[in-house]
């Protein structure tokens, strides 16, 4: 296969027979994205039953409706001949409206994450004013220890993320007026980029500093909405040793829970892409035939799903419980060794070119009749780019960002921040702060100035317990 995309990507890059060469590429693209779904969606699929079934993650009722959705569209897509294009075609949106549904319980998932991960910065500052404290560095030795860490490197982007990581630990002893220039100049990175770049960092910091509000969430995980009512409304600086050991398991229960349930949503949205792509390359009973340990553990593992008596086994005597059936399934995985790597790289090969080809082709590809086809494996490319929450809508010439837009988008930031920060005790205007500095880009432009922000975050901070949970968390990190 590898030898084949290579011939069709030279002839398309040379504008040589694009007669040919078009629709040849096309149909080899959309096999190799086939093999890759099956492949991955075959491992997947197992695992999300073995979990199921062994009770890994209690939390699959929140999200029964949207799997047994999935698991009748893996039915479909599974059996091409007891099908007709009408069922597939129906099962194929019932698949883009699940990534949707899946999409908004996630937003509220993340948002509510963030919030848990504010109230376990101000919780972990406050742990040392109960519990004892051991010998740590002084603050010129610490110091230098933090900068021989962040500096160990000659890689820049690794350099920028230990200090990020550094910056969202250390006491937080900054104006709000200085705090509020850092987070314009952040945004005026976006001058002259995507439109979508803008949006996607607007969203993420919105979510860290708990601004980000969906009605979905008076839909979804409404059970977390009074404990976090709880946190928003303690008096941090009032908390006693008891009230802090009370608070800490609260914290502990409802943030695993929260990860689990998250874990389980993300496990599912791969479920759904894998599907819908097998929906897209439209491959029916040649690519059902092609990989046939794929066809045989994903039709497996949907009977079991579906409680139905399976026709897979053939001729073979047929395991008597689901455990014995899962087990047989689980043998033919070393039929597929090694056959991922190799369609992984048809599969580079074959998307480097399809987004100039469809720039510089756009006419011959309309002509040939090769528009939605070509559109299909664009849609193939997104969801194998493992950003399951990646937007499907494909733009050829997105909107840029001027400089008025930064602007407009900088000061409704900041006023949203002036407005939340209004009756926010310390505490929890210093933990959003160091929450959301750690995901702006650096703002420093020399080593002394990164050691200059260090020292001085840790000489102004007289609360020796946060000082202390500061520093023990940034050596945890550094390992």
């Amino acid at each position: 296969m590898s030898t084949r995309i290579r011939e069709s990507v030279k002839k398309i890059s040379h504008g040589t027979d694009l007669e040919k060469a078009l629709p040849e590429y096309l149909e080899q693209a959309m096999d190799i994205h086939d093999s890759h779904a099956r492949l991955k969606f075959m491992m997947e699929y197992y695992v999300f039953y073995e979990m199921i079934s062994e009770g890994i993650n209690p939390y699959i009722d929140s999200a029964k409706d949207i799997a047994d959705a999935l698991h009748q569209a893996v039915r479909v897509l599974m059996d091409p001949d007891g099908f007709d294009e009408t069922e597939r075609k129906k099962q194929g949106e019932v698949l883009v409206d699940l990534r949707g549904q899946v999409t908004d319980r996630m937003q509220v998932l993340t948002a509510y994450v963030d919030r848990f991960v504010i109230y376990e910065y101000i919780l972990n500052r406050l742990q040392y004013r109960f519990e004892d404290q051991e010998v740590i560095a002084e603050d010129s030795v610490f110091v230098r220890e933090v900068l021989n860490f962040i500096f160990s490197t000659k890689d820049n982007m690794a350099i920028n993320d230990n200090i990020r990581m550094v910056i969202g630990q250390l006491p937080v002893r900054m104006t709000r007026s200085h705090y509020f220039d850092l987070i314009r100049d952040s945004i005026s990175v976006y001058k002259g980029s995507d439109r979508s770049a803008l949006d996607g960092h607007l969203y993420m910091f919105r979510t860290n500093a708990m601004l980000y509000h969906t009605e979905d969430m008076e839909k979804y995980f409404t059970e977390f909405v009074p404990v976090m009512k709880e946190f928003d409304e303690l008096d941090y600086e009032k908390m006693t040793g008891e009230m802090y050991q009370i608070y800490a398991e609260k914290l502990r229960v409802n943030a695993s829970k929260l990860n689990d349930i998250s874990d389980l949503y993300m496990l599912i949205q791969k479920l759904i892409n894998g599907a819908y792509s097998m929906y897209l390359t439209n491959g029916g009973a040649e690519a059902a035939d092609k990989i046939p340990a794929a066809q045989f553990v994903i039709r497996g593992v949907n009977d079991l799903f579906l409680h139905q008596e399976s026709d897979i086994w053939g001729e073979e005597p047929v395991p008597e419980t689901e455990e014995e059936k899962l087990y047989q399934l689980g043998e033919h995985f070393p039929e597929i060794e090694g056959m991922q790597e190799r369609i992984y790289e048809s599969m580079n090969t074959a998307d480097a070119i399809l987004e100039e080809t469809m720039k510089t082709r756009r006419e011959i590809i309309a002509q040939l009749g090769l528009e939605d086809s070509f559109q299909a494996l664009q849609q193939l490319v997104q969801l194998s780019s493992g950003s399951d929450f990646v937007e499907l809508e494909w733009k050829d010439e997105e909107e840029k960002v001027t400089p008025e837009d930064a602007e407009k988008a900088a000061e409704e930031l900041v006023s949203e921040l002036k407005q939340a920060f209004k009756g926010q005790s310390r505490l929890v205007r210093r933990a959003i702060m160091a929450n959301t500095l750690e995901k702006i880009p650096v703002f420093f432009s020399t080593p002394q100035e990164v050691a200059d922000y260090i020292s001085q975050s840790l000489s102004l901070c007289d609360d020796e317990a946060e000082k202390y949970a500061s520093k023990q968390l940034i050596q945890e990190m550094m390992g």
